[in-house]
Formats: C-alpha cells, sequence, structure tokens
C-alpha cells in the first residue's frame, strides 16, 4: 500500500466507505462469476511462473475440474448464455484450490532470491 493509502485510511470514516465499497465489488465479482460457474481462482494468470507450476501440480482431478469449468464458461460466454440458478446456487465461487499453493510457491521464490 502507497504512504497516501496509509495516511488516508486513518481519516475518520474513510475505512467504512473503503470496506462498503470493496463488499460491493466483492458482490459483483461473486455474481459474475457464479454465471459462468467460475471460482476466483480460476481467473489466476496462468502466465504468472507460480500460478503455472501450481496448476501442475493439481490432481488430476482438480485439473479437470478446473478444465472443464473453464471451457462450460467460454462455451456460455460465446452462446451469450449463463447457467440456470440453480446449478449458480451450486457454484462455491470463494473456495481457493490454488490460491495457497501459489502463496508458497511465491515465497520459495522469494527466499531463494534473498539468499542469492
Amino acid at each position: 500500500m502507497s504512504i497516501i493509502g496509509k495516511y488516508l485510511l486513518k481519516v475518520p470514516g474513510v475505512q467504512r466507505v473503503v470496506a462498503s465499497a470493496a463488499r460491493a465489488y466483492q458482490a459483483s465479482v461473486e455474481k459474475e462469476l457464479r454465471c459462468y460457474g467460475l471460482r476466483y481462482d480460476d481467473l489466476l494468470n496462468e502466465h504468472d511462473p507460480e500460478v503455472k507450476e501450481a496448476i501442475k501440480q493439481l490432481s488430476p482431478l482438480e485439473a479437470e475440474l478446473r478444465n472443464k469449468r473453464l471451457k462450460r464458461a467460454f462455451d456460455l460466454d460465446i452462446k451469450k448464455t449463463y447457467l440456470t440458478l440453480d446449478v449458480q446456487k451450486e457454484v462455491d465461487v470463494w473456495n481457493p484450490y490454488i490460491s495457497s499453493r501459489v502463496a508458497e510457491l511465491k515465497q520459495r521464490r522469494l527466499e531463494k532470491q534473498n539468499y542469492e
């Protein structure tokens, strides 16, 4: 966070506004992901070396489920349709399956850089 951001958060009332905006943004992202049946981790940049490595480390079942979610989302987007509301309710958007691995791989990379 920038120095200006740290000072702005100390201004009375700003944290409440930021928290409210964050909740609204999170709800918007969740709604959009549910429409396509995606998880938040499906959106991670595959060109990031740590994300690419974490995807390689997925179990065959997790990798297959991820690929199916992405293919279904592309298909729905091309057809300009969404999943039915019943299926949308079953989607667990915030269930991380790659994030922890990515964080661990980034930590290892940083430690390795510090030792060199």
